[in-house]
């Protein structure tokens, strides 16, 4: 058997709608429902309401927790949220739907080696005096020739990709190209 629990948690109302006062717009309700074993679930939402007639009208102050549960009873399909909520509580006492592995592929399960508990051999070391003769060896020494290496001159296409223009123009009249960079050179002066 289940047991179902009105609760309300907020009334939204109008200020004022065709000469009535906080004239209530929206109720903001939840419906909670335990089984004997106590096991629940609850369903909240909101209703919003329609413009009462001044005759069907009750003041705000006068509102009654049983009066609200009355107009959602009433405007509501009680009977779907009841059932919606018993299923819910149903699928808690049935067990999660899992993926197993597939039953034609073989998994191999891992091998799992117990430790071996190894005694290591105890080595007795007995030192005795070796006499060792030393060679001896001769040292001769001879002059090497170092080659010192020979600059290269770049190439005039190694000399562009790094920055070097052969047309560069005196722009400012000093008699200068390529002023203040590694190419920097007197107007005829070609490297």
């Amino acid at each position: 058997m289940i047991t179902y629990t009105w609760d309300i948690s907020r009334l939204d109302c109008a200020p004022s709608e065709n000469g009535l006062t906080n004239v209530v717009k929206t109720i903001y309700w939840t419906l909670n429902a335990q089984d004997e074993n106590g096991t629940s679930a609850f369903f909240d939402n909101s209703y919003p309401l329609p413009s009462p007639s001044p005759e069907a009208f009750t003041e705000y102050s006068t509102l009654t927790k049983e009066t609200v549960i009355g107009w959602l009873q009433s405007n509501l399909d009680v009977g779907y949220v009841h059932a919606y909520l018993a299923n819910e509580i149903a699928n808690k006492y049935i067990p999660p739907i899992t993926p197993l592995p597939l039953p034609w592929i073989k998994v191999e399960e891992p091998i799992v080696e117990e430790p071996v508990a190894v005694q290591e051999p105890v080595l007795e070391v007995v030192e005795e005096p070796v006499a060792v003769q030393e060679p001896v060896l001769e040292v001769v020494e001879e002059p090497v020739a170092v080659q010192e290496p020979v600059p290269t001159e770049p190439t005039l296409e190694e000399m562009i990709a790094d920055g070097y223009k052969p047309d560069a123009r005196d722009g400012d009249g000093d008699g200068l190209v390529q002023d203040t960079t590694q190419w920097e050179r007197p107007i005829d002066n070609q490297p």
